[in-house]
């Protein structure tokens, strides 16, 4: 029985019942724990189950969708958010930008060749290689749904460096404005980025505001963290900017 069977089994068996334990697993399958342990590598990073300690459950917060279809929801805004972004950029920068269809739109706007880029998204590193900007691409596990690299390596070297800026997307943002993520991957990613920064922007577009989910960074006590986006009903808080 391959990978695919495997997956499809663990998926229909968490639509029977929300959780599913270690144990539950090993008679299900009849593998060995290692290859369990790896299936659930894989679907944890295609945001299809969220890990707890000693099982999974199905991921029903926000999604984590694939890079082509990302591309194609509000494209305007997106495009509104990275043109904005990108001028912020200073000449002679180190800057990190992550994966992602908003953080992708920017790599359009950027045209200054003094800066220095480090990304862990694949077609963001293509695209300013094209532009000739230097641009270091992150080793780590290769998520092929959202053409990214992510995993302990690629938190590692982010944390190494000291960015003067770093710009994330987000598969959400909270009803408090808490930074949301699908997955620990992206969810570690995002806070070595915060961590590494000078300045950290979030980039999202007005349609992920007021979502849930199980992995999320307050941006309470980080007053170097804004978020970028479209439009915003209401006041206006202080570290959330509307692109115009």
């Amino acid at each position: 029985m391959g990978f695919k069977e495997r997956r499809q089994m663990i998926l229909n068996q968490l639509n029977q019942q929300p959780l599913l334990f270690f144990p539950d697993l090993e008679q299900l399958l009849d593998v060995s724990p290692t290859t369990i342990r790896r299936d659930l590598t894989v679907l944890e990073a295609q945001g299809d189950v969220i890990r707890f300690h000693g099982g999974v459950k199905k991921n029903k917060g926000v999604a984590e969708i694939p890079m082509a279809k990302k591309q194609a929801m509000n494209p305007e805004a997106k495009k509104q958010i990275a043109r904005y972004a990108a001028s912020l950029i200073q000449p002679n920068s180190l800057i990190f930008i992550a994966s992602g269809s908003t953080t992708y739109a920017m790599t359009e706007f950027i045209e200054d060749t003094t800066i220095t880029v480090v990304t862990n998204g694949i077609p963001h590193a293509e695209t300013l290689n094209k532009k000739h900007i230097r641009a270091f691409l992150l080793c780590g596990y290769i998520k092929e749904r959202t053409r990214s690299t992510a995993g302990d390596q690629t938190v590692k070297m982010i944390t190494s460096y000291t960015f003067d800026q770093s710009f994330v997307g987000a598969n959400g943002i909270g009803s408090n404005l808490d930074l949301l993520s699908a997955d620990e991957y992206e969810h570690n990613i995002k806070h070595g980025a915060i961590a590494s920064s000078n300045h950290t922007y979030i980039m999202a577009d007005h349609s992920k505001f007021c979502a849930n989910a199980m992995y999320r960074i307050s941006l309470e006590g980080h007053p170097n963290v804004s978020i970028i986006t479209d439009r915003y009903e209401g006041d206006v808080p202080s570290n959330l900017i509307v692109a115009e």
